[in-house]
């Protein structure tokens, strides 16, 4: 392609001789957009791509834009319309979500699933087309953040491949997407963990607030165990077993989130040992009467929900702690998952051991929990 000429422009929209012909080139919602007009060898055409400019800077500024561009060009609308004779990303979305719609997790169905229809919505028909799959990136990253997206692109990526599998579409033109996003940082608030001698500040502060010290067992159980919220929250009583030896465990076969009972995160089972502290911790903890017969019911009776308390107590009280200086700073509550894994490791615990205890694998431990020790002074030469 020669050099291009900016002969004239509409607002910003610019019309360009490139080798003999007229292009239109400009920015709107945040994108790059370049449509050709033809060759620029009458004054037809100039009139023409004159015409074509004035329209599109119109649209713009009236808020009226057709991102597809199939408003502006016959050839993109038959691309369209061709296209549109086999399955779109939405489509093959709305027959995989047809088809997993018993199978699939009620929180996933909840969360996830409508992660997904959000991004969707947010593509225009061109993006939507499985053969322009180049264009979803840029015009989600707009929007949201690249977690969401990578959470997003799972389930999308899923959905392609159960879609091949059935041979509605050829291929998974989907599939690289996620290596293109751009990279996590390492070392951010998800990987800091609380000392011990926060963790207590903490719990001090659920004891002595009137609204809180309903859940400082809740806390301190989380602390001492490093459990997932989720899977705490669905403890019952009959939950602890005591082993011939007259040793207590504790059995996590299930958790509860976003208003559902269901299986761990790994779908495991596995038997939590209690040492001394924790048997005592549980010894003394109260039965409150509940139909679930739950450890650590809401003050309703029922499972908490994690997120209420999360906002309505961990969150104001965390934050008046880093504030005072009594804290580093503010981490979430599940960060205490993490403080827990961490010391274990810098206590001497192999990864495997504690990978196994917490429901984890070895490479999870060392890729997402564990936190780099920044009290560390180097030993002598």
């Amino acid at each position: 392609m020669g050099n291009s000429l900016v002969v004239k422009k509409f607002g910003n929209v610019s019309i360009e001789l490139v080798s003999g012909n007229y292009r239109l080139r400009w920015r709107a919602l945040g994108q790059r957009f370049c449509l050709a007009i033809g060759k620029a060898d009458t004054d037809a055409a100039r009139i023409a791509s004159e015409a074509r400019a004035q329209e599109i800077n119109s649209d713009i500024l009236f808020g009226r834009f057709d991102e597809s561009l199939a408003r502006y060009s016959q050839a993109h609308a038959e691309r369209i319309a061709a296209a549109k004779q086999g399955l779109d990303l939405r489509e093959v979305w709305e027959k995989y979500k047809i088809h997993q719609k018993r199978r699939a997790a009620k929180t996933t169905q909840k969360d996830n699933w409508k992660t997904v229809d959000r991004c969707l919505d947010k593509l225009t028909p061109e993006q939507l087309l499985l053969d322009r799959s180049e264009l979803v990136l840029p015009k989600l990253l707009q929007t949201y953040a690249a977690g969401t997206i990578r959470r997003a692109l799972a389930e999308i990526n899923a959905a392609c491949n159960w879609a091949v599998e059935a041979k509605l579409i050829k291929g998974n033109p989907y599939s690289k997407l996620v290596k293109q996003l751009p990279k996590q940082q390492q070392g951010d608030r998800a990987r800091e963990i609380f000392s011990v001698g926060e963790i207590k500040k903490i719990l001090a502060a659920f004891q002595v607030d009137k609204a809180a010290a309903f859940y400082a067992n809740y806390v301190e159980f989380l602390a001492l165990t490093g459990f997932r919220p989720e899977e705490a929250i669905a403890l019952t009583w009959d939950d602890l077993t005591v082993a011939e030896t007259g040793k207590l465990s504790i059995r996590v076969n299930k958790a509860y989130s976003k208003g559902e009972l269901k299986g761990t995160k790994t779908n495991e089972r596995r038997d939590f040992p209690c040492n001394l502290q924790l048997t005592k911790f549980l010894s003394g903890l109260p039965k409150i009467p509940n139909s679930h017969n739950l450890i650590f019911p809401s003050p309703k009776g029922i499972y908490i929900d994690q997120h209420n308390f999360a906002n309505r107590y961990w969150l104001p009280i965390g934050r008046e702690l880093a504030a005072n200086k009594k804290i580093k700073q503010y981490l979430p509550c599940y960060n205490l998952r993490h403080s827990f894994i961490t010391r274990l490791v810098r206590e001497g615990l192999d990864v495997a051991t504690i990978a196994k205890l917490v429901g984890n694998s070895p490479k999870m431990i060392l890729e997402h929990y564990l936190s780099a020790n920044t009290n560390l002074e180097l030993p002598d030469f």
